[in-house]
């Protein structure tokens, strides 16, 4: 009976599963039919987004090991969602590389309802290795070399986490994040307990801003995302960070839910920290790919002050800037795939408009939407993010994230300059491939449609986060 009701709330992962399996044979069949692959690989994606929509309302516990709800089935949405454009950005990819994609949310997905270390653990080490897997994939020596430097890191990262954990079950003596909160460990009134719990506490915390790219464990955010094909780069950028948050809300509330003073401040500070860090490096560089490096790296500062409010307004209006996040960056790094992977110097932009217009268009409009300008669906998701954070009285912090806003502007409006003020150094044709076409379109409708009337995503975000 438990083993049956438990496939049965993990019926969108075992769909997953069997796609993964379906995805890998098929691929050994028809080596040079990829497309056949990418259609697979998108219709269970696709299929997958769609269960889990029908099945958001259903609850409960499984195995012990993760916790399904309505908040977390939202979370897989967004890592559907990234992962479907990543696949149609990524169409002509070899089928390793898809199988891959449907791997790394596999990962995801069990990582944003674990509820013990241990299926935590599992979950990062599979999503990051079928991350390090779809880098290593990327044409040339720069994506060898950005595997390398991922994989050193990400082990870091897990290690880190791992060290975290295994201080808390000495405390605790289980790996279960509700033990945690039912057993305070500041109640127990031993030093050596309290100074143990703060050392995992904070070690899982440096673990976890690796893979949301806060400082100081960023720097290895542009230098992959300039070797990963850009597919990869979009891929890590979104889907990546949506799964790091969707943990994030089980560690906070379900295991540390009772330490909010403690994890509050220190999240509010992180994220102002790591924005203006992100933000300033951006300022004066001439590689789009990294720039957006940098750009990702600034909005995860953003997210983190919702987190660090903690509450359910704050973290509804989050969840609501990562769908509109994950739709123009992937949106962004569609036209940067179609302008070319070795074209990522912005003396490729220059004149752009001219040579290819409708490029140049979206490149404009997913940059204005980035750096938050009306009327698209950037500037909706900030002033949301923003207001729940000024309304917990943090006005300071909304001030700072406002004042990187403004800088921001400076190096999202370089490139479009480029576009449209310049006349054209480098001639060339970019790419507009049918599945790529609809990745640029589905962003495209997307950045526009929330910017002009986001009321009913924002209620679909707001009745999942607070029933």
């Amino acid at each position: 009976m438990e083993l049956a009701k438990g496939l049965s709330l993990l019926l969108p992962e075992l769909t997953v599963s069997a796609g993964i399996i379906l995805v890998l044979l098929l691929d050994v069949v028809v080596r040079k039919e990829k497309w056949i692959v990418a259609l697979l690989s998108l219709f269970f994606l696709i299929g997958t987004a769609i269960l889990t929509y029908l099945r958001l309302n259903l609850s409960g516990e499984a195995f012990g090991m993760v916790m399904v709800s309505p908040l977390s089935r939202t979370f897989d949405i967004v890592i559907l969602l990234g992962a479907a454009l990543t696949t149609l950005i990524a169409w002509d990819r070899k089928g390793e590389h898809h199988f891959l994609i449907l791997s790394a949310v596999l990962g995801g997905m069990i990582l944003v309802k674990s509820i013990n270390f241990i299926s935590f653990l599992l979950a990062l080490e599979l999503f990051s290795f079928a991350v390090i897997g779809q880098i290593a994939l990327s044409e040339g020596k720069l994506g060898v070399e950005a595997a390398i430097k991922y994989f050193i890191l990400s082990v870091l990262a897990s290690t880190l986490i791992v060290m975290g954990a295994a201080i808390l079950y000495v405390i605790y003596g289980s790996f279960y994040f509700p033990i945690a909160y039912l057993s305070d460990v500041f109640e127990l009134k031993s030093l050596s307990n309290s100074l143990l719990f703060i050392l995992g506490f904070v070690l899982i915390l440096a673990g976890m801003g690796f893979k949301l790219s806060a400082v100081p464990f960023h720097f290895w955010t542009p230098e992959v995302f300039r070797g990963a094909h850009s597919a990869v780069a979009g891929f890590i950028a979104t889907v990546s960070k949506a799964a790091a948050f969707g943990v994030l809300i089980n560690l906070l509330f379900i295991a540390f839910g009772r330490q909010i003073a403690l994890w509050s401040e220190f999240l509010l500070w992180l994220g102002a920290f790591t924005m203006i860090v992100g933000n300033l490096a951006a300022l004066g560089e001439r590689d789009i790919k990294r720039m957006l490096g940098y750009s990702t790296i600034a909005h995860a500062g953003y997210i983190l002050l919702a987190f660090g409010v903690g509450t359910g307004s704050s973290v509804a209006s989050a969840l609501f800037y990562l769908f509109i996040y994950t739709i123009m960056t992937l949106g962004a790094f569609a036209v940067v795939h179609a302008v070319g992977e070795d074209r990522t110097d912005l003396n490729y932009y220059k004149g752009l408009l001219k040579t290819n217009p409708f490029h140049a268009a979206l490149l404009v409009i997913f940059l204005v939407s980035l750096a938050g300008i009306p009327p698209t669906a950037g500037f909706v998701g900030k002033f949301y993010l923003f207001s729940s954070v000024l309304k917990a009285g943090e006005v300071g912090f909304v001030v700072w994230a406002l004042i990187n806003g403004v800088i921001s502007a400076y190096y999202y409006m370089r490139p479009v300059f480029y576009a449209l003020g310049f006349e054209p150094e480098h001639k060339f044709e970019a790419k507009l491939k049918p599945a790529l076409f609809l990745a640029m379109v589905v962003g495209l409708v997307g950045v526009l449609y929330f910017g002009i009337a986001p009321s009913g995503l924002l209620e679909f975000v707001r009745s999942v986060v607070m029933p």
